[in-house]
């Protein structure tokens, strides 16, 4: 996935929503949730061949070759299915279609298309495809299209995309698209925080530590950055760390300090004053921070979406 100022663009063609129009039981999108993806192929072509306007099935055999699911993956395939079922009327195949012709890999290139595509998607209320067009939006540095942003992502954020309350709560910090407020950026990051967002997280865990747009509690943006930081965050991992060392928000503890900085630095994150506390440890307690360190570290390599 790609990034524009900070945001993270999704993929996909989100088959929950293909799944409610389908008819019932839908045993082809099962077997795709299930990890059963030469069955869910094999039933969706099974559907295919009985009715030929199903379009959620062709969506579905979309997403398998766009993924690789049971089969080698292919991006002209996955375009000219999701080209079918777009014309037939899958709101889905509609946003997956413009995601791939915005991608070289499809063999079919074309932003302009892509462009309206998505619009049509957004204005259907796809999830997906507003959150997509709200950062497209921002990026235009546009005050009308930061607050068409906005609404889009007001639409996202209803449908739980976590990815979109966090870019309210930057935008609400920022002023774009919406006055300025720090309690309404709180407010979002808290949401996006419970929608399992880890930057959200973070974010909303810096909030509660300062007091900032919420009341202040230490213990709480400590459990927060805790839980970030097990997930492989680094921004949590060297907050953590500074709360072990100065016993805010969690009992104080070198070894833990120390052990999170080490996790937080083998992903980038330097801190000379973390760094200072490393070098004043015993050779014995070192090596112990060490150890725990090599097991977060791989914990988070292996939990890295």
């Amino acid at each position: 996935m790609k990034r524009l100022a900070g945001f993270v663009l999704v993929a996909g063609a989100l088959l929950a929503g293909a799944a409610e129009a389908a008819p019932a039981p839908d045993v082809a999108y099962s077997a795709y949730q299930t990890g059963h993806y030469r069955l869910a192929q094999a039933e969706a072509l099974k559907r295919i061949e009985a009715d030929s306007n199903d379009a959620a099935a062709m969506t579905l055999v979309g997403e398998l070759y766009r993924q690789g699911l049971g089969i080698a993956p292919d991006q002209k395939a996955a375009t000219e299915w999701y080209e079918r079922a777009n014309e037939r009327g899958d709101i889905n195949a509609t946003f997956a279609l413009a995601t791939q012709l915005l991608d070289e890999k499809s063999g079919q290139r074309d932003p302009a298309r892509a462009g309206a595509l998505l619009e049509k998607a957004a204005a259907a209320g796809h999830p997906a495809a507003n959150y997509n067009l709200a950062i497209a939006l921002l990026a235009t540095n546009r005050e009308a299209d930061d607050k068409r942003a906005v609404a889009c992502l007001e639409i996202a954020a209803k449908a739980q995309v976590g990815d979109a309350m966090y870019a309210l709560g930057i935008l609400a910090k920022q002023g774009r698209g919406m006055p300025a407020s720090e309690e309404v950026a709180a407010r979002w990051m808290k949401q996006a925080s419970v929608a399992g967002n880890v930057p959200g997280e973070v974010e909303y865990a810096i909030m509660l530590f300062n007091g900032t747009g919420v009341e202040k509690d230490e213990t709480a943006a400590a459990n927060l950055f805790l839980r970030a930081a097990w997930q492989g965050n680094p921004i949590a991992q060297n907050r953590l760390a500074k709360l072990y060392q100065f016993g805010l928000g969690i009992a104080p503890d070198t070894i833990e300090a120390a052990a999170w900085h080490l996790a937080a630095r083998a992903q980038g994150l330097k801190d000379p004053a973390l760094d200072e506390l490393f070098d004043r440890l015993k050779p014995e307690q070192q090596a112990r921070a060490a150890r725990i360190a090599g097991g977060r570290i791989s914990t988070a390599v292996l939990t890295a979406p």
